[in-house]
């Protein structure tokens, strides 16, 4: 059977992995941060369905997917089949690697497979690739500017304490 993978590189991230976590699970909030999948709902309970609005280049498409992975604070996982399994099976990963106490990276993959694997990599290929380094970077932005925030804070709480 073909087998595609639509990888990104590894995104460092100066926040704690559980503050990225909380980002990267608050779906209400994704078209503040997220350009590639501006719309989501979801209660990330294994087998429940994703609703995802996906940008493709111009193009914006409603698609449904099942979520199959969800391990705090590491992993985010659905599918989804076109047909049936042989026609087109894709499965995206979203990971989170602790790097320190204030520091994690991210990274997507999205497998496909099945007979139409090739012509939807060659097609979408491309796009999934910027769409998804696109929500790495817009997650680090955001996660990182609201660490910023917390810490400032929490100097400020620190100076009227003293």
């Amino acid at each position: 059977m073909s087998r595609f993978e639509v990888e990104t590189r590894r995104i460092r991230i100066e926040a704690p992995v559980s503050l990225v976590w909380e980002v990267l699970t608050d779906v209400e909030k994704y078209g503040e941060w997220n350009p590639f999948t501006p719309q989501a709902r979801t209660d990330f309970a294994i087998g429940s369905p994703a609703h995802l609005l996906v940008r493709m280049g111009k193009a914006k498409m409603q698609i449904t997917e099942t979520v199959c992975a969800f391990e705090y604070p590491h992993l985010i996982a659905w599918r989804k089949t076109f047909g049936t399994r042989w026609l087109l099976h894709a499965v995206r990963e979203q990971h989170l690697e602790t790097v320190s106490e204030t520091t994690c990276q991210y990274h997507n993959t999205d497998r496909l497979t099945g007979m139409l694997a090739p012509l939807v990599f060659l097609c979408f290929g491309g796009y999934m690739r910027r769409g998804f380094t696109d929500v790495g970077d817009g997650l680090r932005r955001y996660s990182e500017a609201k660490y910023a925030t917390t810490i400032s804070s929490g100097a400020r709480e620190d100076r009227h304490r003293d």
